[in-house]
Parts: structure tokens; sequence; C-alpha cells
């Protein structure tokens, strides 16, 4: 189970709140979207479920588990960001078996070709596995960095923007892949924009001046007045 709970975190950056009091509960094999402001606190809400900042106050619950002073490593946590963080020296297969070549993780080269012909299939990359990342379109190299995300098979996944610099056709097939290849909880963040009020078809929350306002309908139409998101 990877359910996961934010019970009254706040994050300081000296003297500015970046998060102030935030409730948050997933459920398990949920797709969560966080929708907000630039400065509302996504990324450091995804910083603080990762272990990569620690909070200033408050829990963070995954699996029933308090890990609040766990490492990112503990967490066994994917992070797909907007910039594509790819090696560009190697090839997409390269690239793909990275993350299980750890020595932590002992598994075994058939186990490991395995699992990246499976993520290359669902990103549809299979054409490119020997082609260098250097070589590949910015939307080939986005379903790359969902693959090795996907590759890990984490206990949830997070994907701050990682759409957001992809044209909207291309930026619509990855959100549909991403939903269909992510069994465990997901966590989106994104800018608010209304075109994400009016499209979007999942549970989700609004971040507004660094807290919660829950969305009130399934269809995420979030209730905030227009004088308070500014429109793109």
């Amino acid at each position: 189970m990877a359910h996961v709970r934010l019970q009254g975190i706040t994050k300081k950056f000296g003297s500015h709140a970046a998060v102030s009091d935030l409730d948050l509960e997933i459920a398990d094999g949920q797709f969560f979207v966080l929708l907000g402001p630039t400065g509302a606190g996504k990324t450091t809400t995804l910083r603080l479920i990762a272990g990569l900042e620690r909070p200033d106050s408050g829990t963070i619950y995954i699996g029933r588990q308090n890990v609040t002073g766990w490492t990112p490593a503990q967490r066994d946590i994917a992070l797909v960001l907007q910039q594509f963080s790819l090696y560009p020296r190697y090839t997409v297969r390269e690239n793909l078996a990275f993350p299980l070549k750890s020595p932590v993780r002992r598994l075994a080269r058939s186990t490991i070709d395995e699992r990246v012909a499976r993520a290359a299939a669902i990103v549809r990359v299979e054409h490119l596995l020997d082609r260098k990342t250097d070589r590949l379109s910015g939307g080939e190299m986005q379903r790359v960095s969902i693959g090795r995300a996907i590759v890990r098979q984490p206990r949830i996944f997070l994907m701050d923007e990682p759409l957001s610099n992809l044209d909207a056709k291309l930026r619509e097939a990855l959100r549909a892949l991403a939903r269909r290849s992510c069994s465990s909880p997901t966590i989106r963040s994104k800018r608010c924009r209304w075109e994400i009020a009016s499209r979007s078809s999942t549970p989700g929350e609004l971040l507004r001046s660094a807290r919660r306002t829950r969305c009130t309908t399934s269809r995420t139409t979030c209730s905030w007045r227009p004088s308070s998101v500014r429109r793109p």
C-alpha cells in the first residue's frame, strides 16, 4: 500500500512560507493533480513528499508509516521533472536501465532487460532503444524520462509539470499514457490554466497562496474566484 497523507505541513525558506499548514491525502492507486499559480508551493510539496526537502513542521505518511525523517532512497519514489534529466551520451536503453543497476537493487541482467523492454513498450520507444538521447526530439526525451520512472516500479510517481514544454497534441497523448501506465499513486503538479478546469477528469487540489482549497467536483473545477488566478 502507498497511501499518502500530509498532515499540517509547513515549509519556509527564510521568511517566506512556501507551504503553510497543508493537509493532503491521496489514496493508493489514485491519479492526483495539484493545481496552482507559480509560487503556490506545488514543487515544494512534491519535493517534501520525495524527501528532497524536510518540513519545518508537520508529518508525512506513506503507506501508513511516518516517513518524515526518511531519505529519498528509503521512500522509493520516482520524480519526473519538467527538465529532461537524461544522460546525453547514453542510449535510450542505457538511460532506462540506469536506475536498475544500483548495487542496492542487485537485479539480474535478465530482470533488467525485461523491465527495460516493458517500459519501452509502454512509452512507445522500442524503435529508439539504441539511439543516443541527444538525438531525440523533445517529446521522445520526455517519453524516455517517464519510462525511466516506470522501469523502477516505485511506490509513488511524482510529476512536476513534465509536459508543459510540449505542444498540445503531444501533451494530451502523454497525459493519457501516464494515466494508463502508472498503477502506483501518481501526483502531478500543474500551473493553473483555464483549460485544466474544463478538461481535467481527475480529482485534485488547488494550491493558492501556499494554502489548500479543495476542488468541489469530479471534473476538478476548483472553487476559486476568477480574480484569484491570473489568466495565461
